[in-house]
């Protein structure tokens, strides 16, 4: 039987404590794979709390790939690979934190339980991709981004799935204008020209990242000191500065399927690129170790667009992959060895239990960069993204790309600050998360009341901004007429890019964007 005190929760709730310490205790081998886990009354009646705690606990460690449930049998731990030690540099951080990356997990799973942060419960058209050119493999080769065969795109710059121009996203609609007005007048009338100028340093306002690293701390459980965020004018803007600063010489592989633009813009930058596919957790890691890469661009929390929640053995063969040569990482032409980069693009927008966390969270080896953007939760007119860089790496970047001008106006970075600072931005996310699920619901309730009910299976609700719909043979057309004429986005995950090996014979798959859509009108057959 599992035995902890709940009474050194701190200020975590129950579910988020319990949780961290079974997530513990299987990472460093203190809970064996396969190991059987408490059921969930005996486990309540153990810790004297309610089922409902010990059901959400349990039901987080299964969305994260820690445990198993098997029908009529029970929970079960899942088996995850030892940590592989990068070299000296790996050993030095493990004897200062207690030598932990050798029992199992990154150092930053042995939370102290007095310490445990909560976070919080965290225009239409089908899109067909031309045929990858099998030299290149490139995502859309000589096609515009924005228009392929008359319809628009799914995915633009603000990140996968934003709606194209010719709609208004959830974001824009509910954003608090007046609000912001008010901040926007205060930043005029209070901030003085020193905090402008240094606004316009190549990081960013020191201000606004003090702001983002509280609030990576508090919702997303990532230690950051403010010092190694850097914030840019969208994602475009931060994948140019990383292959800046880990060199044009590398190859970057990209998860198959996955967002359409990112080959194109790495390519636009003279980055080789390597499309590496999925596996059933997440990317195919020795499909990764084999295509010669050396940074791996992955959305571990909310894969585009297959919504496949990165396990938690997939993220520690991924962890092993990037500490490999760990201790030769950095020369002095620059940094060297295997890196990721952790696209983040829809964290905020998890509807049920908590977000799931960070690769970032969880790296002691220093080789993952975390990005995240703006764009999704405030709207397309916020071209405001940022990263967090690993210790060296934000060292790096001072270094060779400290000299540049940041490119966003140094007014908007204060005001964002301030946004963040006096709770206007997470009481906007919230107001925004609960919108988007009321439309997802609306929507699959509208489908299962309809003639489609029988033709149509929906997977990947309530993890992000869209999921994805399975739809029989046959019912094709009429399902896919029916939801585009009442104005929700569909990517069609059958070809090109978005090719996706996980659709079964007689059926065709679909991701869903459902931001734009009016449910008082949503009529079905």
């Amino acid at each position: 039987m599992l035995s902890y005190d709940m009474g050194k929760r701190g200020n975590a709730s129950r579910y988020d404590y319990l949780y961290r310490r079974i997530r513990h205790d299987i990472a460093h081998g203190n809970i064996l794979p396969d190991e059987k886990l408490p059921s969930k009354r005996a486990l309540a009646r153990n810790l004297g709390v309610s089922v409902i705690t010990v059901e959400a606990a349990y039901a987080q460690l299964i969305a994260e790939g820690y445990v198993r449930a098997e029908e009529r049998r029970g929970y079960f731990a899942c088996e995850l690979s030892p940590v592989a030690c990068g070299g000296k540099r790996d050993g030095q951080r493990g004897r200062q934190r207690g030598g932990d990356h050798l029992r199992g997990i990154a150092a930053s799973d042995s939370i102290p339980e007095n310490a445990i942060r909560r976070p919080s419960p965290a225009s239409a058209g089908l899109t067909q991709f031309p045929a990858l050119s099998p030299e290149r493999r490139l995502a859309l080769p000589g096609t515009s981004p924005r228009m392929v065969e008359g319809v628009p795109a799914f995915a633009s710059e603000g990140g996968p799935a934003t709606p194209a121009s010719s709609s208004e996203s959830a974001a824009t609609a509910l954003f608090p204008y007046q609000t912001w007005a008010r901040v926007m007048r205060r930043t005029l009338a209070e901030e003085s020209s020193a905090t402008l100028a240094q606004a316009a340093l190549g990081a960013g306002s020191p201000r606004l990242r003090r702001a983002i690293a509280a609030y990576l701390r508090e919702y997303r459980g990532m230690d950051v000191p403010a010092e190694r965020i850097v914030v840019a004018a969208g994602s475009q803007t931060l994948y140019q500065l990383i292959i800046q600063l880990l060199g044009r010489d590398r190859a970057f592989a990209i998860e198959s399927p996955g967002y359409p633009l990112l080959e194109r813009m790495y390519d636009a930058q003279g980055a080789r690129c390597a499309s590496v596919p999925l596996a059933a957790g997440g990317i195919d890691v020795a499909a990764l170790s084999e295509s010669g890469a050396s940074v791996a661009h992955v959305m571990p929390a909310h894969q585009f667009p297959t919504g496949v929640v990165m396990s938690a053995a997939h993220r520690r063969d991924l962890l092993n992959w990037s500490r490999m040569d760990a201790a030769r990482a950095f020369s002095s032409d620059g940094p060297r060895g295997r890196f990721i980069i952790e696209d983040d693009y829809d964290a905020e927008f998890r509807m049920s239990g908590r977000p799931i966390a960070p690769l970032a969270s969880v790296d002691v080896a220093g080789r993952v960069i975390y990005l995240n953007s703006f764009t999704k939760s405030l709207g397309a007119a916020f071209r405001i993204a940022y990263m967090a860089l690993p210790e060296d790496l934000a060292a790096q970047f001072e270094l060779k790309l400290g000299f540049y001008s940041n490119t966003v106006s140094p007014l908007e970075q204060l005001a964002l600050a301030r946004f963040i600072e006096q709770g206007h931005y997470e009481r906007h996310v919230n107001r925004l998360r609960t919108h988007v699920k009321r439309l997802q619901d609306g929507l699959v309730g509208r489908v299962r009341e309809s003639s489609l009910a029988q033709e149509v299976a929906f997977e990947g609700l309530d993890r992000g901004l869209y999921f994805s719909m399975r739809v029989r043979k046959g019912a094709q057309d009429r399902a896919v007429g029916a939801l585009q004429a009442a104005g929700v986005q569909l990517a069609f995950l059958g070809r090109g890019p978005l090719a996706w090996s996980g659709a079964q014979s007689g059926e065709s798959v679909f991701a869903l964007n459902c931001e734009s859509l009016n449910i008082e009108e949503l009529v079905l057959p």
